[in-house]
């Protein structure tokens, strides 16, 4: 399964043209920059188009999960207060070597995942999830306080 590339997206937005994606990705052909970077620099989009357009990529190539069919790894949860999980409405579901994998509804949520990195020791990676059972699983793995 490919990708769908961000020029393509920019434009499904409405924000480039055909005529703007082929000259950038001339530019990008010659000097090896990214897309986006390019596209920035000669004023065709704000960092916000080029953000949503990067997270619909993201979210057009995640694996869905169902939460109420998959256990969660135990060593997962202890790397991840649960303060800052509920709080992310991120449910950290596996950690495989150097990677920490949560469940999230919205591909959004990663990078403010990725700023906790270093905290969590490891990298970030998702899946997506229905917010009604990632609710269901913080609660079940991270109880409320009585």
């Amino acid at each position: 399964m490919s990708r769908i590339r961000i020029g393509e997206l920019l434009g499904r937005m409405g924000k480039l043209s055909g005529h703007d994606i082929d000259e950038i990705l001339q530019e990008q052909s010659a000097t090896g920059h990214r897309f986006g970077d390019i596209a920035l620099t000669w004023g065709m989009v704000q960092p916000e188009h080029i953000w949503l357009a990067w997270c619909s990529q993201l979210q057009e190539g995640a694996e869905a999960v169902d939460l109420d069919c998959m256990g969660v790894d135990a060593q997962a949860t202890a790397r991840v207060p649960a303060d800052l999980a509920r709080r992310l409405h991120a449910m950290p579901v596996r950690l495989t070597d150097d990677q920490l994998i949560f469940a999230v509804s919205d591909a959004a949520q990663v990078p403010v995942l990725q700023q906790h990195e270093a905290a969590f020791q490891a990298r970030v990676r998702f899946v997506l999830a229905d917010p009604v059972k990632i609710a269901r699983a913080l609660d079940r793995y991270y109880p409320p306080a009585a």
